[in-house]
C-alpha cells in the first residue's frame, strides 16, 4: 500500500536529505515536495490527499505553526510532524496544544528518527480511527435500544406497559397486578419523593451483579396528570449490554495505551541500541583498515628504498588481515540477518541439532583434538529453528575448544535436560574462564576479553548466540570463573 508523504522546507538540501532517509526505510512511500508558497497553496486547492505532513518550523514565506493551524483545520485527524533545527521548548509545546503529532531534531544523527515518527504517527492514528469505529457502533446501540415505557398509581400498582417492558421484567401483561420483580420495588420507594406534578427522579438499579446473569437497569420516574389523576410515568432502559460495552471499551483503550507505551519504549531502545551498534561497527572495522594502510605505506616507503627484506612478510599481514575483515563483515551480515529475518520454530530432536553442530566442526584441527563428552536424552525435544540453534551450538563448542590454556588439552562436556516447560543444555569447558565483569557483556558486539595473537576471532559469535536464541523466544546465560572453565546455558521452550 502506497504511503503519501507531504515534505514541507524551504531549503532544498534538507529535503533532499529527509527524502533520503525516508525512502531507504519506507520504500512504498510517494513523497510531494513544497518548498515555496505557491506549492503550498496548489496541495491545498488540490485538496491535501496525503497521508501524513512533515514541515520544517522556520520558512520563509511560512511558519510551521501556520502550517499545522491550516492542516488541522483542514483534517483534524491528518498526522502532522514537525523536522526544524531553528525550535524551541514553547513552540514545540505550543504546537503540541494545537494539535501536533510529533517533534524531531532537524541534526544528522536525528534524521534516522524520522521514518520512526512516521510509523509512529501513523500507528496512533489508526488506532484513534479504530477508537472512533467503536464509539460509531456505540451510538448505533443507543439509538436502536428498546425502552420499557409504564404508568402506575401514586401507591404503586402497576397499570399499564409496553411490550419492551414486558419483556425486560418477564411479566404477564394480562395480569399486571401479578407482576413481581424487585425493580418496581425499588420503584415504589423513590414515589415519595414526586411531590408535585412535573416532578421528576432517576433510578439505576443493579440486579444479581453477582451473578453472570445480573442486570442493569436505568429507570426514568415524572409525576403527571391523567384525566384528572395524579399518575406516575416510567421509562425503563436495561443498560446491561452498554455498561458491558462500556467497560469493555475503557478496557481496549487501557489496553492500546499501554501498547502505544509500550511501542514507543521499544522504539527508544531500539534507537539507542542503533547508535551503539553504529558506533562499535564504525570502530572495529576501522582498527582494521588502519594496519592495513599502515602496512601499504610501509610497502611503498620500502619499494622506494628498494628494500624487500619485509616484502613478503607484511603482504602476509595484509591478507591475513583482510580475511579477518572478511569474517567480520560476514558474522555482522549474519548478525544483522537473526535481528530482520521471520524465524519459525519447529519440535526438534535435541541430541540431533548437538550432533549437526558437531559436524560444521568436525573439519576444526582443536575440535577434532578435544575430548567431546555428550550427555543429551535422545527424547529430548525443543521448539526451536534447526539452522540457528545449529550455528548457535557450533559457536559455543567452538569457544569452549578454543579459549584453554597454553599446553591443556580441551576438555568438553556437553549436558541437556528439561526444566519443567523449558529444556536447558549446557555447554561446559575446562578452559581460561573469566572474571564476574566479564560475564555481564561477553555477549555483546565486539565485545573481546583477550587479544587477537592469543585468541583470533571477531567478538561477534555470542553476540549471534545470544541473538539467534532470543528470537526462538528463549534465553542465554554463563557462569564462569577465572582459571576454571566456563558453563554457557541455552534455555528454550520444551516441545
Amino acid at each position: 500500500m502506497t504511503l503519501d508523504i507531504l515534505l514541507l522546507d524551504d531549503n532544498p538540501d534538507d529535503r533532499a536529505l529527509a527524502r533520503r532517509e525516508l525512502e531507504r526505510n519506507l520504500p512504498d512511500c510517494v513523497i510531494e515536495e513544497v518548498g515555496d508558497r505557491a506549492g503550498w497553496e496548489r496541495v491545498l486547492q488540490a485538496g491535501l490527499r496525503v497521508d501524513i505532513v512533515i514541515t520544517d518550523f522556520q520558512m520563509r514565506w511560512i511558519t510551521g505553526l501556520d502550517i499545522l493551524k491550516q492542516v488541522k483545520g483542514f483534517d483534524p485527524q491528518l498526522p502532522v510532524i514537525m523536522f526544524t533545527a531553528t525550535g524551541t521548548q514553547e513552540i514545540a509545546v505550543e504546537a503540541m496544544k494545537l494539535g501536533l503529532d510529533d517533534y524531531v531534531i532537524k541534526s544528522p544523527r536525528h534524521y534516522a528518527r524520522l521514518p520512526v515518527a512516521v510509523h509512529t504517527c501513523l500507528s496512533r492514528n489508526e488506532i484513534r480511527a479504530r477508537a472512533i469505529r467503536s464509539e460509531t457502533r456505540l451510538a448505533a446501540l443507543l439509538e436502536n435500544i428498546q425502552l420499557g415505557v409504564f404508568r402506575m398509581s401514586l401507591e404503586g400498582r402497576l397499570e399499564e406497559a409496553n411490550r419492551a417492558f414486558w419483556t425486560m421484567l418477564g411479566g404477564d401483561p394480562s395480569a399486571p397486578e401479578s407482576l413481581r420483580h424487585p425493580l418496581l420495588d425499588q420503584v415504589t420507594s423513590r414515589l415519595p419523593q414526586l411531590q408535585a406534578v412535573s416532578d421528576s427522579a432517576e433510578l439505576q438499579a443493579e440486579l444479581g451483579a453477582t451473578d453472570e446473569a445480573g442486570r442493569f437497569y436505568v429507570v426514568k420516574l415524572v409525576r403527571v396528570k391523567v384525566n384528572g389523576h395524579d399518575a406516575i410515568d416510567g421509562i425503563v432502559e436495561d443498560a446491561t449490554s452498554l455498561r458491558r460495552a462500556g467497560a469493555e471499551i475503557h478496557r481496549l483503550n487501557a489496553e492500546l495505551e499501554q501498547r502505544i507505551m509500550e511501542r514507543t519504549r521499544q522504539l527508544q531502545e531500539a534507537n539507542e541500541a542503533l547508535e551503539t551498534f553504529g558506533f562499535s561497527v564504525s570502530h572495529d572495522l576501522r582498527e582494521p583498515l588502519r594496519t592495513i594502510q599502515g602496512y601499504a605505506a610501509a610497502l611503498s616507503q620500502d619499494l622506494v628504498a628498494r628494500d624487500f627484506s619485509n616484502f613478503e612478510q607484511y603482504v602476509d599481514r595484509i591478507n591475513a588481515i583482510a580475511r579477518r575483515i572478511d569474517l567480520m563483515v560476514s558474522d555482522l551480515l549474519e548478525f544483522a540477518r537473526l535481528s530482520r529475518d521471520e524465524i519459525r520454530s519447529d519440535s526438534l530432536s535435541l541430541r540431533e541439532v548437538v550432533q549437526d553442530a558437531q559436524s560444521v566442526l568436525q573439519n576444526e584441527p582443536a575440535y577434532r583434538a578435544a575430548d567431546i563428552q555428550i550427555d543429551v536424552p535422545e527424547d529430548l525435544m525443543v521448539k526451536a529453528h534447526r539452522p540457528v540453534l545449529v550455528q548457535a551450538l557450533a559457536n559455543l563448542l567452538g569457544n569452549a575448544v578454543k579459549f584453554v590454556r597454553p599446553e591443556t588439552h580441551a576438555a568438553v562436556l556437553v549436558v541437556a535436560q528439561a526444566h519443567g516447560r523449558q529444556v536447558r543444555l549446557e555447554v561446559q569447558d575446562n578452559g581460561i574462564g573469566m572474571a564476574d565483569e566479564a560475564r555481564e557483556r561477553v555477549f555483546d558486539v565486539f565485545e573481546r576479553l583477550h587479544g587477537e595473537e592469543e585468541y583470533p576471532g571477531t567478538g561477534i559469535g555470542l553476540a549471534i548466540v545470544k541473538k539467534g536464541v532470543e528470537r526462538m523466544q528463549g534465553s542465554v546465560g554463563v557462569e564462569s570463573a577465572p582459571g576454571i572453565g566456563s558453563t554457557f546455558w541455552i534455555e528454550l521452550p520444551g516441545a
